[in-house]
């Protein structure tokens, strides 16, 4: 076992040759390590910004040893930690920019893409509501739907109806339009139960006589009405006509 003596006078440690080559090595091995971290990380900025790789770091040459006893202060100790927790803590940082960039490329090239509402629904909807405000709401549900729908939503427009039609399968699931200053949705009464907490309302009657429904009125995004029009979706075919 190694003796480590403790000069009170010089308030300094002693400790054996051997122990000492050991921890420069390691502080060395830090520098190292910190100086290629450095390096990687310019590269990658590089790399994300457009530009070319970085130019590599020079390693630092070893520093020479050449006495058999040496004498070393606790700090010594001390920096040898304080690297290996600075380039930890810094490494840990340079994960997270490629981890966040990696992540961002991977929602950008995810995202489906949301087919464009046409400009004569745009325009029935502005007729009746110049604020804009509830075409918005019901570009919401359109835009929920086809994130959160097992395939594609579409939208068409006849007898002032709006039709959201399940695309894959090409068969209409609900039907929108503006009664009394808010978004009227019609769905198969089969959703009665899972709708008997909202707005319920009185079915047009050019609908109603076209199609056994039920209505409901939201005049903004409402997440009981999402998931029952998200359902509907799914289950396109077994609505009653």
């Amino acid at each position: 076992m190694n003796n480590y003596l403790y000069e009170k006078e010089s308030e300094k440690l002693q400790i054996p040759y051997a122990e000492y080559i050991a921890l420069m090595e390691k502080v060395e091995d830090a520098k190292r390590a910190r100086d290629v971290r450095i390096s990687v990380l310019a590269d990658l900025q590089s790399f994300l910004g457009g530009g070319e790789h970085a130019v590599p770091v020079n390693k630092p040459k070893p520093q020479a040893i050449s006495k058999k006893t040496v004498t070393a202060e606790p700090e010594k100790t001390s920096e040898a930690e304080v690297v290996s927790v600075e380039f930890s803590a810094e490494h840990t940082e340079s994960d997270k920019t490629r981890n966040s960039a990696a992540s961002h490329k991977r929602v950008t090239t995810e995202m489906p893409q949301i087919p464009s509402i046409k400009k004569d629904i745009i325009q029935h909807f502005n007729k009746h509501d110049g604020s804009g405000r509830l075409f918005n709401v019901f570009k919401q549900y359109y835009t929920c739907l086809n994130n959160s729908c097992g395939g594609t939503v579409r939208v068409t427009m006849k007898d002032g109806f709006c039709s959201l039609w399940n695309y894959d399968e090409w068969e209409e699931f609900a039907f929108v339009d503006i009664y009394e200053g808010q978004l009227r949705i019609a769905l198969d009464p089969r959703y009665t139960d899972e709708m008997k907490t909202l707005n319920l309302c009185e079915s047009p009657r050019l609908l109603s006589s076209r199609r056994n429904v039920i209505c409901l009125q939201v005049d903004d995004l409402n997440n009981v009405a999402l998931d029952v029009l998200i359902k509907a979706f799914n289950e396109v075919g077994m609505q009653t006509k």
